[in-house]
């Protein structure tokens, strides 16, 4: 380790204890104590068992907030500050990263929090009997083993110089429960989540609600502030602004697709607009291993026939931003030279006639309006250059399990808001990823994404990524639509909800005025 990375992680590590400290015994502020908030999600939610539902979509994350911890969370500058972790510090190759705990924290059962149970969490998550979808997403972890029991201990296979930053999502893999509670509850334990978090769950009807109510027993004196919170599952954006004008939500889900509500909400002095720019962009997998798209000709015609600014124009009235590349203007990868393929119909249409044979494929779209638009505006732009795109619209949650599968023509993706690219990047575009939905194999792609894996130094990592992007955008094995904004509308009474990482409406802080 250099000197300079040696005394930026001893700055770091003096700042996180000073954090840690703070975080207990912060300054008084007008923030109001009790209360109850009901929150609008885009999609009920499956469950938390990882074993069961292996990957958290943002409704699940949200409630995840909620309910459990993770050992980091991430700032107002999204940096890792503590949480269920004190402190951290790291061996000289950034592979061994040791997390010191906080004590006196309490499972909602009474379960105690210590390294145990970190270690517990990740062992059933990766043992390969369980056959865990969310395994995947840990690869590069080796073990994670309990020093004592307030000190725990990750040895990674790779280096990584962000990972506390990796483990502030309270995701499928971050999330610790209570390992009493999975074991006593079985296959019950997917609706009756236990963890440390500031609310407990008190009911919870499918497709109707779910009721958290305050956490006497948290570790962090005088928090939370409110009594309950209430998450709403309405798939529909009319009525979920609808309830949030009648007073039946306080704070709803909304994303650029609704701009006209976002507009509306702009305008009334009894709303408010929350948004951030983050990483990562809505995104689409073409399978390359099916004709007519195994032919690099026809993937590169269907992403130089679209026009991503009036895409967005016709679908959000120009609010969503085009994107070039998965990484976004919210990501510290800022790339002179993505590879991105040009906008050009006419070379577009040259490159179908050239391929000689009937280009004709299907898209999978969710059955919903929104799916609709975006299926017959991105058929025009195609069926203009000569593709016919047959539009198949299926329920959201069969999406990801056709994906998973390969079995899709052309599916709709998102890569998520994350303070740091490798996990998805690798998820997605590593040859041997069971997630490589395009199913491409480059060897110089994996090449530069295990470099960028490996290299400490920050610039050198970003222009790896920026190799991979130009690789990805030439081959045309991904394209990306719009980069990820991210949108919440909310009383003008609501207050402490921070950023929007990662599309995550965390309102465990928040309070009423």
């Amino acid at each position: 380790m250099t000197s300079t990375l040696r005394l930026r992680l001893l700055e770091c590590t003096f700042a996180l204890v000073s954090a840690a400290a703070s975080i207990v015994a912060g300054p008084a502020m007008a923030q109001k104590q009790g209360g109850s908030l009901t929150v609008g999600l885009e999609l009920d939610i499956p469950g938390f068992d990882p074993l069961k539902v292996g990957v958290y979509d943002t409704a699940a994350v949200t409630a995840a907030g909620l309910l459990f911890e993770t050992l980091t969370i991430l700032d107002n500058d999204g940096k890792a500050k503590p949480k269920l972790a004190l402190s951290w510090t790291s061996s000289d190759d950034f592979k061994i990263w040791t997390f010191k705990l906080r004590p006196d924290v309490k499972f909602h059962d009474g379960t105690p929090f210590n390294a145990q149970a970190v270690a517990w969490n990740f062992a059933r998550q990766k043992d390969p009997k369980n056959n865990c979808r969310c395994a995947f997403y840990i690869a590069n972890i080796l073990g994670v083993e309990p020093k004592d029991d307030l000190t725990v201990v990750y040895t990674l296979k790779d280096p990584s110089v962000n990972f506390p930053s990796l483990l502030t999502r309270p995701d499928q893999n971050s999330s610790v429960h209570s390992p009493t509670a999975i074991q006593a509850k079985g296959d019950d334990y997917n609706r009756n989540p236990v963890g440390t978090g500031p609310f407990v769950l008190k009911s919870w009807t499918a497709g109707d609600r779910m009721v958290v109510e305050r956490n006497p027993n948290y570790w962090n004196k005088g928090k939370p502030h409110l009594d309950r919170v209430v998450l709403r599952p309405l798939p529909d954006s009319q009525s979920r602004f609808a309830s949030l004008k009648s007073g039946e939500s306080d704070l709803v889900w909304v994303d650029e697709f609704e701009a006209d509500n976002i507009v509306r909400a702009k305008k009334d002095p009894t709303l408010q607009v929350l948004s951030y720019a983050g990483s990562g962009a809505a995104v689409v997998a073409i399978n390359t291993k099916v004709a007519p798209l195994d032919d690099v000709r026809v993937r590169q015609a269907l992403v130089m026939a679209l026009d991503r600014k009036k895409m967005s124009e016709a679908l959000t009235n120009g609010l969503a931003r085009p994107a070039s590349n998965p990484y976004g203007d919210g990501s510290w990868v800022k790339c002179k030279d993505d590879g991105a393929l040009p906008e050009d119909p006419a070379k577009a249409a040259a490159l179908i006639k050239d391929y000689g044979k009937p280009v004709e494929f299907k898209m999978l779209f969710t059955a919903t309006p929104r799916g609709r638009a975006n299926g017959q505006i991105l058929q025009q732009l195609w069926k203009s250059v000569g593709a016919n795109m047959e539009i198949e619209q299926v329920d959201q949650a069969t999406i990801p399990p056709r994906a998973f599968q390969r079995k899709f023509d052309i599916t709709p993706w998102r890569i998520v808001d994350f303070p740091d690219p490798d996990t998805q990047m690798f998820a997605n575009f590593y040859s041997k990823s069971p997630l490589n939905l395009a199913n491409y194999t480059n060897p110089e792609l994996d090449k530069q994404l295990e470099d960028a894996r490996v290299t400490p130094d920050e610039a050198k990592r970003a222009e790896f990524y920026c190799a991979a992007s130009r690789i990805i955008n030439q081959q045309a094995t991904w394209f990306w639509t719009f980069q990820n904004t991210y949108y919440a509308v909310a009383k003008a009474k609501v207050k402490g909800v921070p950023k929007l990482y990662g599309g995550i409406i965390d309102v465990s802080d928040a309070w009423l005025e």
